[in-house]
């Protein structure tokens, strides 16, 4: 029962902060919360995604993706770890954020206050490793024990 309330809890915890960011400066249009596969955890976004279904989902997949080529790329270069990844578009900035396992995704206008956004950025990783440390962990038991139970010990009894 402990699991359940903990879990919805820290769930509500993720959003609360994906929201603060969002409405934290001018320019954000979507906010995407990923683990280290680039697998969608949660999202929010300020303006409806017109056009293809599960865009915020490929969104935040690439975006996972392109972090870590970058990763790779400053191992290769002796740089050490990405802190924030930048990239600038034309009309747009991706910005890219390591969180122990996970990674946070954000999409902004072209006008947005870079400097603003990675201070918003640094000052709630914390907060956001701490929740999401233990909300990944609660998955990872949750899918040990439905493994066991799918491959339980009775199930391989051999006559």
């Amino acid at each position: 029962m402990s699991f359940a309330i903990d879990r919805s809890k820290d769930e509500r915890n993720l959003k609360l902060i994906l929201e603060k960011i969002m409405n934290s400066t001018i320019g954000i249009r979507h906010v995407i919360l990923m683990d280290s596969s680039g697998i969608t955890l949660m999202s929010v976004s300020k303006f409806a995604v017109e056009g293809v279904e599960g865009t915020v989902e490929r969104i935040g997949a690439i975006g996972g993706a392109v972090f870590q080529a970058g990763e790779e790329q400053g191992e290769i270069l002796g740089f050490g770890k990405i802190k924030i990844q930048i990239t600038e578009y034309d009309k747009g900035f991706l910005f890219g954020m390591k969180l122990n396992d996970g990674i946070a995704c954000v999409v902004t206008d072209v006008d947005v206050q870079i400097g603003i956004l990675k201070m918003i950025l640094q000052k709630w990783a914390p907060k956001i490793k701490e929740v999401l440390k233990r909300y990944l962990y609660t998955d990872q038991k949750v899918i040990s024990s439905e493994l066991k139970s799918l491959f339980g010990s009775e199930d391989f009894k051999f006559i």
